[in-house]
């Protein structure tokens, strides 16, 4: 199937996203952490490196909205710029925002403690509620739109068995990085208070969200935008 030409939509979205995320990176990251999580940083947070991921995603996606539409770009060219766009950036950065606002909210409305470290109360959170919204709403907001609404949107050309793969290869990485930036015995917590447990439990969270991270892929790819399922039902009676 034949991927359609970005949208002036998806052009939209994709600037309004990178404007509004960056500003919520800037914001997030200017935020004096406690001692128990200053030395490993900002970088340890499962959001900085979505938002990140998100950012290059909307960098990338405007990119390619103008290489689609240059006459003077080849046809292969093309081509990539449109799997690394459409189906390697999107995807990535999608199901990473889903798994941040799945846990973020519920344990934020909730269970803030479970979140936050030193936070008790929702009233009293490290940041503003605009930028709260910035970095763990707008940006899983904005790749839904992206990929449903905004008639660039197809179905995704990794398997589910190659998205299992990458997905599990993150996760390992991401707990071997947090293994590596935090020592315990110096006084350091891991980033998420929920984190703060001992083996097996810290395993078994991690494998649990990794799994439910996969799960959003096979999601969205048992439901594909409707107009990329027209196009497939028509392929299929030619």
């Amino acid at each position: 199937m034949s991927s359609p030409i970005p949208t002036r939509f998806t052009l939209a979205l994709n600037t309004m996203s990178l404007l509004t995320s960056t500003w919520g990176f800037v914001r997030a990251t200017s935020v004096i952490l406690p001692p128990s999580l200053s030395k490993a940083g900002h970088k340890q947070f499962l959001t900085i490196i979505s938002i990140i991921a998100t950012i290059i995603n909307n960098a990338v996606n405007i990119t390619n909205y103008y290489i689609q539409r240059n006459s003077k770009m080849n046809l292969e060219t093309k081509r990539k710029s449109d799997f690394i766009s459409r189906h390697i950036a999107l995807p990535v950065s999608l199901v990473l925002e889903s798994i941040v606002a799945t846990v973020y909210w519920p344990l934020r409305l909730f269970f803030v403690s479970l979140i936050m470290h030193g936070v008790e109360s929702t009233a009293k959170t490290p940041f503003p509620i605009t930028v709260d919204m910035a970095i763990h709403l707008y940006p899983i907001l904005y790749l839904l739109a992206d990929h449903y609404l905004s008639g660039s949107g197809i179905k995704f050309r990794l398997s589910n068995k190659h998205a299992w793969l990458i997905v599990t290869s993150l996760a390992f990485s991401y707990f071997q990085y947090l293994a590596f930036l935090i020592d315990a015995e110096q006084g350091q917590a891991y980033p998420y208070p929920f984190l703060d447990v001992n083996e097996p439990y810290k395993s078994i969270i991690f494998v649990a969200v990794a799994t439910i991270t996969w799960a959003y892929y096979v999601f969205y790819q048992r439901f594909p935008p409707k107009h990329a399922k027209k196009s497939t039902n028509k392929g299929d009676k030619n």
